[in-house]
């Protein structure tokens, strides 16, 4: 500490030689002027003291009979005026720094953590409803306000920590992991009927009159299990009819066929091994790009990878840099082959059954045809799926006289 208050006020390394060097320094330390780090060196001495001070001390070394020569000038007055001449670089280091804590007063980046039911786009896009953005001032920023909004706005949301640090603002979530609440159950009346043709493998009903039975082959639409149950009297003459809400699991096995066309012909990009490289900034909706010249009459495939500038750890500036790399190529196009064909098909394949799998269905056999006509190719995906098949419809009242030609 005593170091940096000597370096901003300025000090001298002076050296003496005289007969009576011990009367100089008497006299001086009896004035209250300051001098350190004193080293004899054989006929002189070397000391370090403040340059305010040697001008006070001349009358000293006409006394004491020595003389005092300065070798170095140490401390900001000094440097200041050795650079008297660079004002324009002082006054820029300056701005500099008054640019830097400009900038430090606003959010320059935004980050979100713990989000997986709702995209870092979908609170994007509420945050800006509520005036939080990228270049907001962070006194405007109530992170309080912030968290309340969200846990009102979005009912996933049981937990939301909004803090600010340096430019950055980091939003943390946890989302509710059960369900808000219980679903309400259908009790509307209704008849389950078949979703398409199939065989029915297995049976259970909860609720409803069965109209058919494991190893029946049925058409779409066909009544499955019906939700209107009689009502007999004591003669067992059916009076009227009770509905009710038709449910069961009903499983059959039935046959897919899905189909995807394609052209023969393609797009083919092949490399040719030329490479080029650049860099890119972006400030705002402004963007700056700097890339090696292409040849004339030349395609290339362009990629570029953005990162924000950091200064420090959570010090955020408004520019992004990124690194540019080209690829050229050459696009032809090209008819498909046998092999490629199979292995489109293959793909076809494995998307098709994901997608089922997805719903719940088990595939039995999936079959995969490659039929070519000309310059079109055509995938048919032929299944044999075990899954449910019932779907409910609504079923209504009858009256007397149907209910008579129905039951008798």
């Amino acid at each position: 500490m005593r170091e940096l208050f000597h370096r901003y006020h300025g000090y001298l390394t002076v050296e003496m030689t005289g007969l009576n060097p011990e009367r100089f320094f008497n006299l001086c330390a009896f004035s209250g002027l300051e001098i350190w780090n004193a080293v004899c060196l054989g006929k002189q001495f070397r000391f370090y003291m403040r340059a305010k001070d040697f001008f006070k001390c001349r009358p000293f070394a006409k006394k004491a009979g020595v003389r005092l020569h300065i070798t170095e000038k140490k401390g900001l007055p000094f440097f200041l005026y050795r650079n008297r001449k660079r004002g324009l670089w002082g006054a820029g280091l300056v701005l500099f720094f008054v640019f830097l804590y400009i900038l430090s007063l606003y959010v320059w980046d935004i980050s979100y953590e713990g989000n997986l039911r709702y995209t870092d786009n979908e609170l994007e896009h509420f945050l800006a409803e509520q005036g939080i953005y990228c270049g907001v001032k962070k006194s405007s920023v109530s992170c309080e306000n912030l968290e309340e909004a969200l846990r009102e706005k979005y009912e996933g949301i049981t937990w939301v920590s909004a803090r600010l640090e340096g430019t950055r603002l980091y939003i943390h979530i946890k989302e509710n992991e059960v369900l808000l609440g219980i679903p309400r159950k259908d009790d509307s009346p209704c008849d389950l009927v078949a979703e398409s043709d199939a065989v029915i493998k297995s049976m259970i009903v909860r609720s409803g009159i069965p109209a058919v039975k494991p190893g029946d082959t049925v058409k779409k639409g066909q009544l499955l299990v019906s939700g209107r149950i009689p009502v007999t009297d004591d003669a067992g003459t059916v009076t009227s009819e009770r509905l009710v809400h038709a449910d069961a699991d009903i499983t059959g096995i039935r046959e897919r066929t899905e189909i995807k066309e394609i052209s023969m012909w393609h797009r083919m990009e092949i490399p040719t091994g030329k490479k080029r490289a650049g860099i890119a900034a972006a400030v705002g909706d402004l963007s700056f790009v700097w890339l090696m010249p292409a040849g004339a009459g030349s395609e290339w495939q362009t990629a570029v990878n953005y990162r924000k500038l950091c200064l420090f750890s959570d010090f955020y500036l408004p520019v992004s840099i990124g690194i540019i790399s080209a690829r050229e190529i050459s696009a032809v196009d090209a008819w498909y082959t046998q092999s490629e064909l199979n292995e489109l098909s293959h793909i076809f394949q494995t998307e098709t059954e994901e997608k089922l799998i997805e719903k719940g269905v088990q595939i039995i056999e999936n079959n995969v045809k490659i039929l070519v006509n000309g310059s079109v190719c055509r995938f048919e995906a032929y299944m044999k799926t075990e899954e449910s098949i019932e779907t409910p419809t609504p079923c209504e009242n009858t009256t007397g006289e149907q209910l008579e030609n129905e039951y008798n």
